[in-house]
């Protein structure tokens, strides 16, 4: 009697050509050893069925790694190509558009209007017709005469490698749309233009020697009507060395000088003075978008932000070709995105929090916390502080922490820390961070910011005898002075570690006396990193 009743090839055996596991979807090419219309024992046919297992497996992993590639080894083959050449064209030109120009630059031009959209394209239609790629071949090298157990198997198989592609594809979606709506609104056109603007090609910047970045920190909030400018700094880059020169602008400077164009000018020709009270350089904004709103044009829909642009560049003798207003609410949660930041703290700490009388006294009690001297990593709040504390040191102090807290950020910035915190670090800038430079000139950006990690950072730190009696003359030629200052390749760079030493440059003063200002109108021009 056979083994195997009603099957043919007779004595107990199988006839190779219709073989379980061996259906017309896949036809595979079987073991050497097994030949048409041999019968063959049941440990023949098991081997072959378990070959045709694998190369199903093996199949739909392919088409997993790369879309499409299984299939050219089926009946769809015409789809396979189909895959695989799309594939191919979106891995050149998002190739091309990555690492032309580094990788900095590459992420720059990925983020451009456009840039953003490709890639939503890409990540939604592109998995899909992956998906479709590894679902197919599953489809094709299925054998109906399987096991049960052997079909789940398979499809078992095909859903984990839809996952595979499926998770990141939808993440890597997910930062797009965050990047479009952050984009959509830190972007910011309030009707100026600017001096200098990059140019298309290799080199955006060829014909601009130079370009004038506004850093405008607000302590705009939820206690506060209007926007107080806390901290001005300016940032005038080398675009050829990448030389960097950080001056600070007092918050208290007195009559500062509106250009002749301004609508504000006209109230105020001798600089902006008032007769009932100190008007001041923070004030100015509150001056031009909520005082006189009136005298600008509708289509500068933030007057404020404009006029006080073109008041530091009156100060500093430089235009301002772009600026950047963050909340200083938002600098805090920025930095704890970002995981912290390395700073050396001098000697005796920072105070944290703190009040002083009209005469100048610390008022007791009013110091909260303070930061602890030595080289160590600061969570936001302390980076917040290190930045504005000026109860025992006095405004020129403060100044300079916030220009080594610049030269920090730049330093220390790195793709992976920003890649690890994308969402949260999108968040923070959406409600808190605003640029007046176009979106699409992003990839300029990235490769000035490339040009500036191997560029000198110095500063040109302004101190006054009295903020009442600025000489604006003298505060240009001293800004001059400093961005004239030639490259030194020994000098430290903003990627330069910096010495985990502790200084005394700043020690504090913990009486309640009030400080002595300085005796004369004077400058510091030096490298940053050294100053901090």
């Amino acid at each position: 009697m056979p083994d195997n009743p009603g099957t043919p090839g007779g004595n107990g055996g199988f006839t190779a050509h219709r073989l379980p596991g061996q259906g017309a979807a896949s036809s595979p090419t079987p073991p050497a050893h097994v030949k048409d219309d041999v019968p063959v024992s049941r440990h023949a046919a098991r081997t072959v069925h378990a070959y045709d297992v694998r190369r199903a497996l093996t199949l739909i992993a392919m088409s997993t790694v790369i879309p499409g590639l299984g299939l050219i080894f089926t009946k769809a083959r015409r789809v396979g190509v189909i895959l695989l050449g799309l594939f191919a064209v979106a891995a050149v030109v998002l190739g091309f558009m990555l690492f032309k120009g580094g990788v900095v630059q590459g992420a720059g031009r990925l983020g451009t209007g456009k840039g953003l959209w490709f890639l939503l394209f890409l990540f939604i239609i592109g998995g899909l017709l992956w998906l479709a790629g590894i679902v197919l071949t599953a489809r094709e090298t299925m054998d109906l005469r399987w096991p049960q157990q052997t079909k789940w198997l398979q499809r078992g198989f095909a859903f984990v490698m839809c996952l595979l592609v499926a998770a990141p594809a939808t993440a890597a979606t997910r930062y797009v749309l965050v990047t479009q709506d952050t984009f959509n609104t830190i972007f910011t056109d309030h009707g100026t233009t600017t001096a200098h603007l990059p140019s298309s090609g290799d080199d955006p910047w060829a014909d601009t020697p130079r370009v004038n970045l506004l850093l405008i920190g607000s302590d705009a909030g939820a206690d506060r009507w209007a926007v107080r400018t806390d901290s001005l700094m300016v940032a005038s880059i080398n675009t050829r060395t990448g030389d960097t020169t950080l001056i600070s602008i007092p918050r208290n400077f007195e009559g500062v000088p509106f250009p002749e164009d301004n609508p504000l000018h006209k109230i105020y020709p001798d600089g902006f003075r008032c007769p009932q009270h100190a008007c001041l350089m923070d004030a100015v904004w509150v001056e031009a978008e909520y005082n006189h709103r009136s005298l600008f044009p509708a289509s500068d829909t933030h007057p404020g932000w404009t006029t006080t642009k073109q008041v530091v560049g009156e100060i500093t003798g430089l235009p301002i070709d772009y600026s950047v207003v963050v909340n200083l609410a938002g600098f805090q949660q920025l930095v704890d995105a970002m995981g912290g930041v390395w700073m050396n703290v001098p000697k005796g700490g920072i105070a944290i929090g703190g009040k002083l009388t009209a005469s100048g006294y610390v008022i007791p009690g009013s110091i909260t916390g303070r930061i602890p001297e030595g080289y160590h990593k600061l969570d936001g709040y302390q980076a917040l502080w290190y930045s504005r504390s000026r109860v025992e040191n006095g405004d020129d102090d403060r100044t300079r922490r916030q220009r080594c807290m610049v030269n920090a950020l730049i330093g220390q910035a790195s793709p992976v820390t920003f890649l690890t915190h994308f969402v949260d670090i999108m968040n923070v800038a959406k409600n808190n961070i605003s640029l007046d430079m176009p979106q699409d000139d992003l990839p300029a950006f990235a490769q000035l910011a490339e040009t500036m990690k191997k560029g000198n950072v110095r500063t040109v730190n302004i101190t006054t005898k009295n903020n009442a009696h600025v000489d604006f003359d003298h505060v240009r030629e001293l800004v001059a002075e400093g961005i004239a200052k030639p490259h030194d390749a020994k000098a430290p760079t903003p990627t330069t570690s910096q010495s985990p030493t502790t200084t005394s440059s700043s020690t504090p003063t913990t009486t309640t006396e009030p400080s002595t200002p300085s005796s004369s109108t004077s400058t510091a021009i030096s490298d940053t990193v050294d100053s901090c």
